[in-house]
């Protein structure tokens, strides 16, 4: 094996331990949309609130993505190049870089590459999710409350009678909470 063989070796495999810690944020990450669709249901303002915890995720995301953006480019440079073509006008992906490494090797690579290539698409998936129902509720609420703007408005205040019956007011006196007395 030559030194320029043990170096992308090396590099696929600290590539390899990239997608890997990927995979297991993205993991975290969809487990956790995942309960916020959940959640948004129960409209409880603590549960759909920005959460630190997810923000803390999409911030290492980031930082790995861009660790393996640098990864990447230096396997550029130890990738052979093709004939005729200037090494900055390919493309690197995983595919390209399977085939230069020993079978094995690019095979794990290979396969920890598209389960977080799976788990990205799920939060694409989840993302696209709560967008709609996010876009669903301000249709909802601007529709209600253009709604309850619209309808005629008696000026007289409505109450409730004796038989718990509303009633328009006639008075201070019909506008009372019934106190279950009999």
């Amino acid at each position: 094996m030559s030194r320029s063989d043990a170096s992308l070796t090396e590099l696929a495999a600290t590539l390899e331990r990239s997608f890997r810690t990927t995979h297991g944020l993205l993991e975290e990450l969809v487990a956790g949309l995942r309960d916020r669709r959940s959640a948004w249901v129960s409209a409880r303002p603590d549960t759909i609130a920005p959460s630190a915890d997810l923000e803390g995720l999409a911030q290492r995301l980031a930082a790995e993505d861009e660790a393996r953006r640098v990864l990447v480019e230096e396997l550029a440079r130890s990738l052979p190049g093709h004939p005729g073509v200037a090494a900055t006008a390919t493309r690197v992906n995983v595919s390209r870089i399977v085939a230069a490494l020993p079978a094995a090797v690019g095979a794990r690579l290979r396969q920890v590459a598209d389960a977080a290539t799976k788990l990205a698409c799920e939060v694409r998936t989840e993302l696209a999710l709560g967008r709609r129902l996010l876009e669903f509720s301000q249709r909802t609420h601007d529709g209600l409350v253009t709604e309850l703007s619209a309808q005629p408005h008696s000026g007289a205040p409505r109450g409730y009678d004796r038989t718990a019956t509303a009633r328009p007011a006639a008075g201070p006196a019909s506008a009372t909470i019934i106190d279950g007395r009999m």
